[in-house]
């Protein structure tokens, strides 16, 4: 018995020390024992500022693989388009408030979300937001050209979740 407490030490110990050094390589005599997997690059996203705060999440999350990346806050960044972000259609939590979209299409193509935040935009056409059925969360205010139609219906599809939905203040019901 005396015996295991040590090996349980050494084994602690060691397993601490590799976690602590899981971003760096690591060599024993000259030779590399391990290699961390690189940060994701395969990803092509038009618009240069989403592109900057994707490429920023990478690196502080140490983001190695797409489904990796489940929670992106890009608010107040001044993003346009939104090509390129179905890449990481793993993302289950998403912040775009506060930029200047219009067009929502790849949004549709993120069928994971739980929260998704694109209040005070440009965005005239929910329709993609049909597709996201696991919303628990979601905030479109301040888009003053945003038609109301596709969002009573995601409304009703989602009514058994009972949801947190703030819509545009045009589509508020008295």
């Amino acid at each position: 018995m005396k015996i295991q407490f040590p090996l349980l030490a050494l084994t602690l110990l060691c397993s601490t020390l590799f976690q602590g050094c899981k971003n760096y390589s690591v060599s024993l005599n000259d030779k590399t024992v391990y290699t961390p997997a690189p940060l994701f690059t395969n990803y092509q996203i038009a618009d240069v500022k989403l592109h900057a705060c994707v490429e920023q999440t990478i690196y502080d999350l140490k983001i190695t693989k797409a489904e990796e990346l489940t929670r992106l806050n890009c608010s107040n960044a001044g993003i346009i388009s939104l090509t390129g972000l179905d890449k990481f259609f793993a993302l289950t939590e998403l912040n775009l408030a506060n930029n200047q979209i219009s067009d929502i299409n790849t949004l549709g193509k993120l069928g994971r979300l739980d929260v998704l935040l694109i209040n005070n935009n440009s965005i005239k056409n929910p329709a993609p937001l049909l597709n996201l059925l696991h919303l628990q969360q979601l905030d479109t205010t301040y888009n003053p050209g945003m038609s109301c139609k596709d969002l009573y219906q995601l409304a009703a599809n989602l009514q058994h979740q009972k949801p947190d939905l703030k819509f545009p203040e045009q589509c508020s019901k008295s």
